[in-house]
């Protein structure tokens, strides 16, 4: 069985693309370690992002086993995805976001392995009124992690793979492959989290090797608004979103690369947050408890 993994890079603004560049370079250089886990990457290029022109540190057509696939920019990630599967020559296909981050050896390899004994392997929602027994009594399969066939997601392209109105994204698709008797493996996830002001879930994360961020492009966001967008925007978000929350994110992004923790700094100083409280402080303590 020949194994893809595939991923859909998306800026959030038309401008200030070096902000977005630490999270794709952070990827790449993720995928470059563990290359022997997949056969194949592709690069879904959906936005106005021309990512072969700014692909920072590593070369992925050079130094990674990668294609870079462009789609129509009005398609939403889910759709994306299923425009591309003609082009995917591998047997599976390994769905990931952007911004999860995989730092140990074995999460990919593992879940492609899952698939001699199942048809699909994912991290599980509980977002919804619906919840079955055959996914522990959760929901539906997780777009950021989902494993599964080429062959058994072109028997389900006519079904709809975004947000529905009763659930969210892969609902319908979901639903659909449990009722054709297809056997699911949960990806177990981890969604503990340490805060800047001290509150944390449990002594330490997880440490399964992989997290998804969730919203991991908001720093780059953020940079890319003050910098070259509206001010007033930027400024209404730090007052009225949570604190902790946009802390947290950034925290991801400052330890994907040199230039992530250069751009930082003028968001930092907006927040009124002094380098010892970040540097010498929390970013320490968000590596431990993460096992980083």
């Amino acid at each position: 069985m020949t194994r893809a993994v595939i991923t859909c890079m998306h800026a959030y603004t038309p401008y200030g693309i070096k902000y977005y560049e630490p999270i794709l370079d952070f990827f790449l250089k993720s995928m470059k370690k563990y290359e022997q886990e997949y056969d194949k990457l592709y690069i879904i290029e959906d936005s106005n992002w021309e990512i072969e022109e700014s692909l920072g540190d590593i070369r992925i057509l050079d130094e990674v086993k990668g294609e870079i696939i462009r789609v129509n920019p009005s398609l939403r990630y889910y759709d994306a995805y299923k425009s591309v599967l003609p082009q995917i020559k591998e047997d599976a296909v390994l769905f990931l976001d952007n911004d999860v981050v995989i730092y140990k050896q074995g999460v990919i390899f593992n879940a492609f392995a899952q698939l001699q004994r199942y048809a699909v392997v994912s991290i599980y929602d509980d977002i919804g009124s619906f919840h079955s027994p055959l996914l522990n009594g959760k929901s539906k399969f997780c777009p950021y992690f989902f494993c599964t066939t080429v062959n058994l997601l072109n028997e389900f392209k006519e079904f709809e793979w975004g947000p529905v109105l009763w659930g969210e994204t892969l609902s319908e698709l979901t639903i659909a492959i449990l009722a054709k008797g297809y056997k699911p493996f949960e990806i177990e996830e981890d969604k503990t989290n340490i805060y800047f002001d001290g509150t944390q879930d449990g002594e330490k994360g997880k440490n399964l090797g992989y997290m998804h961020i969730r919203a991991g492009s908001t720093p780059a966001y953020l940079l890319a608004t003050k910098k070259y967008g509206n001010i007033e925007t930027y400024n209404e978000y730090l007052k009225n979103q949570p604190k902790n929350e946009y802390l947290r994110q950034m925290a991801w992004y400052y330890i994907m690369s040199d230039k992530a923790k250069y751009y930082i700094a003028t968001l930092l100083m907006d927040m009124n947050i002094t380098s010892k409280q970040w540097i010498d402080e929390y970013i320490p303590k968000f590596r431990k408890f993460h096992g980083l």
